[in-house]
């Protein structure tokens, strides 16, 4: 049964709740003024959102010599930006809950790419000029949340997508064809209801974008679409050699960079995901 796109977008408006702390944490990132106080105090207003930074923070990923015992503390040895993001990141892992084996397999898979894909959009942005590798890292964390979405609030079974895209059917046509809508309008329609800003709104909803649009900041879009292919490319065991041949032309040149250092980019970000503790969150 294909279902009308206004109908799961008004579910999903009514019943998909983010965070409080994630929508003060983008505003964190955005703000050049924001100080380490500020980030300490939203981050210990919620008891679960502070244990799940401190349990990261103590984790054997970080290898301190000592316990964490403050959000202060955690601040003060990692530094802002890093407990920044591993805040919000431990906030929106609830989304990619299930309430069954299979859907927490399924969005767990999900939840990784989430990660990989933030974790190399904040690397492609540190080599991209007027991208900034913060506002790079929520836009790669966020930009799939339109499955999980789909997934939870869809009236058919997501494994449907899955049994068509087994069968060659591009994703983005098989979401269209089971839900009358794909992850990216969800993503774009949702995103907008919590009142992100245009960019991040762009990028959420552009993720896939093939040809450039009238955006806002198309150099954030690029970054984050390049950062999900290349998320992609690395969980695959024969990823192509030539695999930048078959980019979005508007991307490399939006971005402006040569078969070379898109080479680099993959191997720094294959690094950043084998060895960044944040990694660990998504396995």
């Amino acid at each position: 049964m294909v279902a009308r796109t206004e109908s799961i977008m008004q579910r999903v408006k009514e019943l998909a709740v983010l965070p409080q702390v994630v929508h003060q944490i983008i505003q964190l990132t955005n703000n050049p003024n924001a100080s380490v106080k500020d980030l300490e105090r939203l981050i210990s207003i919620d008891q679960g959102m502070s244990m799940r930074v401190l349990n990261t923070v103590n984790s054997a990923y970080y290898g301190f010599s000592r316990k964490i015992a403050s959000v202060k503390d955690a601040v003060m040895l990692l530094g802002f930006k890093t407990v920044r993001n591993l805040a919000m990141t431990v906030s929106v892992f609830d989304m990619f809950v299930g309430k069954t084996d299979q859907q927490n397999l399924r969005r767990g898979k999900w939840w990784r790419h989430s990660i990989d894909a933030a974790l190399c959009a904040r690397m492609i942005a540190t080599q991209v000029s007027g991208v900034s590798p913060d506002e790079a890292y929520t836009a790669g964390l966020l930009h799939d949340i339109g499955k999980p979405l789909l997934d939870r609030y869809g009236s058919a079974p997501y494994e449907q997508v899955e049994d068509l895209a087994a069968q060659g059917v591009p994703e983005l046509q098989a979401e269209m064809q089971v839900f009358g809508c794909t992850h990216t309008e969800i993503g774009r329609a949702v995103s907008l209801h919590w009142g992100f800003p245009e960019k991040l709104v762009e990028a959420i909803g552009e993720h896939h974008a093939q040809a450039q649009g009238d955006w806002q900041d198309a150099r954030l879009i690029a970054v984050v679409v390049l950062a999900n292919h290349l998320a992609h490319l690395l969980r695959q065991p024969d990823a192509p050699d030539d695999w930048w041949f078959y980019l979005p032309d508007w991307l490399t040149k939006t971005l402006q960079l040569q078969p070379q250092q898109l080479q680099s980019l993959y191997l720094g970000c294959e690094a950043e995901i084998q060895s960044s503790p944040m990694a660990a969150l998504g396995r």
